[in-house]
């Protein structure tokens, strides 16, 4: 057993302090207290936030307009009556249904094929279709809508009505990236009133965003069928760049895709599909992929890259994670948990990795030496806290809290981590739990206490700003469109103590590359 985490210490929202009560909304962190205040009270606001500049994230009068209507692109034409050649609308038909769709279209009565082509479309469609039953019967995910499939192993509370699906802080720079419910995608700079809006044709069922480490203006969108790279010139006063400032990367099976990660150096990029047991890696100046196959888990629906450049952990549909160690690209795997992992987070360290599953409100622990060509993980997690529902009495109003566990957030200090809960059909969760964390000597996972929103807003999406000096920075967005950011002010244990002789390494400066997987040709 490694000696990084007192097991008998495990924490409860019962240990939490109170949260505030419903006409109340969390302003900020101060002197270890969390700061609430009126809704309408601007005054408060303005005397906490001074000094602190956010981005201005605003919805857009074309994106109101589209959240407003579940049309798709195709209605808004009038029906073609021209004829149109067999080979056209198959081509079509594949390119906007794939496969399936065109062999649907041919086996259709009044479709123009030849009865021998219909029959055969039609004994293809129904061994494709075979064949999927027989795996979905393993992985029922596989047989699901497109749609469905994203939502499943979205971050995002309600991807499929929530007015944001996505969202990424620059690692850098004071700007974020916010995928809205159409697709599209704006980015939102500090201090600038120019907001770049992204659209593209392929540019559909947006899961996951993440800009590239150690560059100031590329962007990876996650799609349903490829990744674009959007390339955006922070100077340019463009507010709509063309579609060829996006890089399409694409591979033959590989999608929907709901999980992108960089690697610390931005030299390359892992993409993940829950309907591919593949993990592609990226060198996208090339365009060209590595895929790392492994049997079983019905695909991979999470990634997570160290910050040590040393590890990735992947997740799959199944009950079943794995950690790669990027040296010699073998991995570890760890079976039989309660139900497929739903979220994980590293410690600034890399020598923690927290992760919590679909159907348990219990946070795990897992620990990592580093000891050569191995991952150094330990046999057996520990748990670490336990998120079960709660009801508190708060100023004689009766509040729930926690539950099954969505996303986790724990931020670049190591000292905040902050859990996001997914809603039931009894009740829509509004509260965020706050914990304190410790690294040294032992990992220690201590409630703080919550969060709560403007009256009436539901939590969707967590993250924390990773160059935010003054604490941690959490940001919040709510199923409205609204974003919120939350300043946790503290003075970092790294900051306090003498750099010479913490304990702590800086992973720009200790980081070990990974073994190239791309040929020098």
């Amino acid at each position: 057993m490694y000696e990084w985490m007192d097991a008998t210490a495990t924490q409860t929202l019962a240990d939490c302090s109170l949260p505030a009560r419903e006409e109340l909304m969390t302003l900020c962190e101060l002197n270890g207290d969390l700061i609430t205040t009126q809704f309408t009270n601007d005054d408060l606001s303005k005397r906490i936030v001074q000094g602190f500049v956010f981005p201005k994230v605003t919805l857009a009068l074309e994106t109101l307009s589209s959240l407003a209507t579940d049309e798709d692109a195709p209605s808004a034409f009038l029906p073609c009556d021209a004829r149109v050649p067999l080979w056209k609308k198959c081509w079509y038909l594949f390119k906007e249904h794939g496969t399936c769709g065109l062999l649907n279209e041919l086996t259709k009565t009044n479709a123009e094929a030849p009865w021998l082509v219909s029959a055969f479309a039609c004994y293809c469609l129904a061994a494709i279709r075979w064949a999927s039953s027989l795996r979905g019967s393993f992985y029922p995910h596989i047989v699901l809508p497109i749609e469905e499939i994203v939502s499943l192993f979205s971050l995002t509370c309600n991807w499929e009505e929530s007015a944001i699906r996505a969202f990424a802080w620059h690692p850098h720079t004071n700007k974020c990236a916010v995928a809205w419910k159409d697709d599209a995608i704006r980015v939102f700079t500090a201090n600038s009133d120019v907001v770049p809006t992204l659209k593209h044709r392929l540019q559909r069922c947006v899961a996951c965003m993440t800009w590239k480490p150690l560059s100031a203006s590329d962007l990876a969108v996650a799609c349903q069928t490829c990744i674009l790279i959007w390339h955006i010139d922070p100077s340019s006063l463009s507010t709509r760049p063309s579609a060829s400032c996006a890089q399409i990367l694409s591979q033959s099976g590989h999608g929907p895709i709901t999980s992108l990660a960089w690697d610390p150096k931005g030299r390359i990029l892992v993409s993940a599909s829950p309907c591919d047991t593949a993990m592609q890696v990226w060198d996208v100046a090339r365009e060209s992929c590595v895929a790392l196959r492994r049997s079983g888990g019905g695909g991979v629906s999470l990634l997570r890259w160290s910050a040590d450049n040393t590890k990735l952990f992947a997740a799959t549909p199944s009950k079943m994670f794995r950690v790669w160690e990027t040296r010699m690209w073998s991995c570890e795997r760890w079976l039989d948990l309660s139900s497929r992992c739903q979220a994980a987070c590293w410690s600034p360290d890399s020598n923690t990795l927290l992760f919590c599953t679909e159907n348990e409100p219990i946070i795990y622990g897992l620990g990592f030496k580093d000891i050569g060509m191995t991952t150094g993980g330990a046999r057996a997690a520990v748990q670490c806290a336990d998120m079960s529902k709660i009801m508190l009495q708060c100023h004689g109003q009766d509040t729930s809290a926690g539950g099954v566990i969505q996303d986790m957030a724990w931020d670049p200090t190591g000292e905040r981590l902050a859990v996001l809960f997914k809603p039931s059909q009894k009740n829509t969760q509004d509260l965020i739990a706050l914990f304190s964390t410790r690294l040294e000597p032992v990992l220690e996972v201590i409630p703080s206490g919550f969060v709560r929103g403007e009256p009436g807003q539901k939590p969707e999406l967590i993250s924390f700003q990773p160059n935010f000096r003054q604490g941690a920075l959490l940001t919040v967005c709510w199923q409205s469109g609204k974003v919120s950011f939350i300043p946790l002010m503290f003075m970092p244990s790294q900051a306090i103590n003498d750099t010479s002789s913490s304990t702590y390494k800086n992973p720009t400066q200790t980081s070990t590359l990974p073994t190239e997987l791309f040929s020098q040709s």
